[in-house]
């Protein structure tokens, strides 16, 4: 659709029933039918800069941040850079953006968003759902209505170039900061603090050597 031109900005695309869904590092994104949301918002972004493409990570992981807080406030969220959303050590949403580059703007973003609303079974162990956690069935309308509401406003705040506050707010939630955490680089493993990002989104981690660290995507992983 937006190679033809056939889609506005703002218009989201969802389906019950999600065949391929794409993540990080080539992985797969695995969605019980009918029972999470997956789902694309197409924007385009024109008044960023390429360097600045890691900002629309920053709106879309707290807008999810924000409706998972909003649905319990006791739940313990974060967002894990570089595009995934935690509660407590469990993964419960993942999100993948593709941007077009065009004299120097970034012209068109597609954002792909997965949640785990309503699944409860064959969720690997590594993640979960709003249901487990709080043993409610939710209306899958509702909570992606939430989190467009929310994307849009996280959206007009970066268009008004509001950036230190999206920056202050991202950090404020970013899971393991200042923490001791196991990671592995390629040059190893080993243990480090993660003090938060970069304007272009590098993660900064600081070594037992009190080094710090800086990591563009897909070059250190949690353990």
């Amino acid at each position: 659709m937006a190679v033809q031109g056939s889609i506005y900005e703002g218009a989201v695309v969802s389906t019950e029933n999600q065949t391929k869904g794409k993540g990080q590092r080539g992985n797969t994104w695995l969605s019980a039918p009918g029972e999470n949301l997956t789902f694309s918002i197409y924007l385009k972004p024109k008044f960023l800069k390429p360097t600045q493409q890691f900002e629309l990570n920053r709106i879309v992981s707290l807008a999810l941040f924000d409706v998972i807080k909003s649905i319990d406030n006791d739940m313990k969220a974060f967002i894990k850079w570089p595009n995934d959303l935690y509660v407590k050590n469990l993964k419960i949403a993942g999100i993948l953006i593709e941007n077009n580059i065009n004299y120097q703007q970034i012209s068109q973003s597609i954002i792909g968003i997965g949640l785990n609303v309503n699944q409860t079974e064959k969720l690997p162990s590594t993640a979960t759902s709003l249901k487990v956690i709080t043993e409610k069935t939710f209306a899958l309308n509702e909570v992606l209505s939430s989190i467009i509401s929310r994307i849009e406003h996280y959206y007009l705040m970066l268009r008004s170039n509001d950036v230190r506050v999206i920056h202050q707010l991202y950090e404020q939630q970013l899971y393991k900061k200042d923490k001791v955490s196991f990671f592995e680089d390629s040059k190893g493993k080993f243990n480090g603090i993660i003090r938060g990002t970069s304007t272009e989104g590098n993660l900064h981690i600081e070594d037992e050597a009190e080094y710090i660290r800086k990591y563009q995507f897909k070059e250190v992983r949690f353990l």
